[in-house]
This record gives structure tokens, sequence and C-alpha cells, in this order.
């Protein structure tokens, strides 16, 4: 389970810093309407992670709190290291900080870190409901074959 958490963590990981680092470089990173992509890599390396747990696991089980907890663990590894690494970057980028700042309803109140944390609830909010519904349609499509 570990490696599978991993594996698709890190390249979830990779997934949401390279787009980011893309967008900025397109300078295009202040629309905030394009973390809507963020959700469909969540959700595709969330999927590829927890099909490849489902085929290590090859007999039914009504057991759906494991796949829940492989997707979290997967989702923890992609989403904890971008956490850490907007920090970073926000901190480093003072102009980027305060253009989000303008345009945010927060204001003064919107530092790396709020922001990072913002990134971290929304992060850990997906992986808990992806996870039990992605785990229920891998079970359907399972039944099925």
């Amino acid at each position: 389970m570990r490696h599978i958490a991993l594996r698709y963590g890190l390249w979830m990981f990779l997934g949401f810093t390279g787009f980011f680092l893309a967008m900025h470089l397109l300078h295009l990173s202040e629309n905030y309407y394009l973390r809507v992509f963020n959700g469909v890599i969540h959700v595709g390396f969330l999927w590829f992670a927890l099909r490849a747990w489902i085929r290590e696991h090859p007999d039914p089980t009504d057991d759906y709190a494991s796949g829940v907890v492989m997707g979290m663990f997967t989702s923890l590894v992609g989403v904890v290291p971008f956490t850490v690494f907007m920090v970073l970057f926000l901190a480093y980028n003072p102009a980027f900080l305060a253009s989000i700042q303008n345009g945010s309803p927060i204001g003064q109140y919107f530092t790396p870190v709020t922001a990072s944390l913002f990134i971290l609830v929304e992060g850990i909010a997906m992986s808990i409901i992806l996870s039990y519904l992605l785990v229920r349609i891998l079970e359907i499509v399972r039944e099925r074959a």
C-alpha cells in the first residue's frame, strides 16, 4: 500500500507544482479559477492509485475504509509537499502575494501560511470525499467485469 501511495502521491505533487509553475510562467497564476485543474490532477492520480490498490486486492470486500485510507495517504503525500512549496513560493515572491492579497476579501490577513493552510484543508477535504467515491466506483466496475 505504501509504495502505491508514495508513487502516485509524488506524481500528484509534481503535477500540482508543474501546473502552478507553468501557469506562473505564462502570467496566469493569478487567475483563481485555474485551480479547477488542480482538482483534475488530484482526481486523476487518486484514480490511478486506487485502481492499483484495487488490483492488488482482487477479492471483493465491503471494507471501504481501507480504500479511503489509501486515498488519504496518497493525497497527503501529494498535498503536504505542495503546501510547503506554496509557503516558500509566497514567502519569497512578495509581489505575487500582494496581488493575491489585493484580490482577497481577507486582504492583509492573507499570508503565505494562511494561503497554504487553505490549500491543505482543501486537499484533505477533497481527498476524503474523492477517495470514498472513487473506491465505490472502482468496486462497481470490478463487480461488473
